[in-house]
């Protein structure tokens, strides 16, 4: 097995399936090898030290969880602004903007620099 490759697999399976135990983990990837819940358990803590997972819960009912990195939240903007454009045109991203501004009214500001940014650089292009 390539180096890094089971460390990179415990990490896809966390992100994909979300919160979920060592044994959650340890199941999914013997769907493909054999491997100890000892060695998965080792991966998981190497991937909390590394602070790209979190562990929450109690001892022998730990939960891991993916900290999404800069390129999982892209990826996730990326298909919800395609997924609602899409989908629902012009009206579903009024009520995106009216969403926003009802759970967190200062982001709309954060909105208009954004924009404001974008059409900025397009100028310049």
């Amino acid at each position: 097995m390539e180096k890094g490759a089971l460390r990179q697999q415990v990490l896809w399976l966390v992100r994909k399936k979300g919160p979920c135990s060592t044994s959650d983990v340890c199941e999914a990837l013997r769907q493909d090898r054999e491997i100890s819940l000892n060695a998965v358990q080792t991966v998981l803590n190497r991937l909390v030290e590394q602070e790209l997972l979190t562990k929450n819960g109690t001892r022998r009912h730990f939960l891991y969880e993916a900290i999404p990195t800069e390129d999982a939240i892209k990826e996730t903007a990326t298909h919800a602004a395609m997924d609602l454009l899409s989908q629902t045109g012009e009206l579903g991203l009024a009520h995106f903007v009216e969403t926003i501004d009802k759970l967190q009214p200062d982001a709309i500001q954060k909105l208009e620099r954004l924009l404001a940014d974008r059409r900025a650089k397009r100028e310049k292009s």
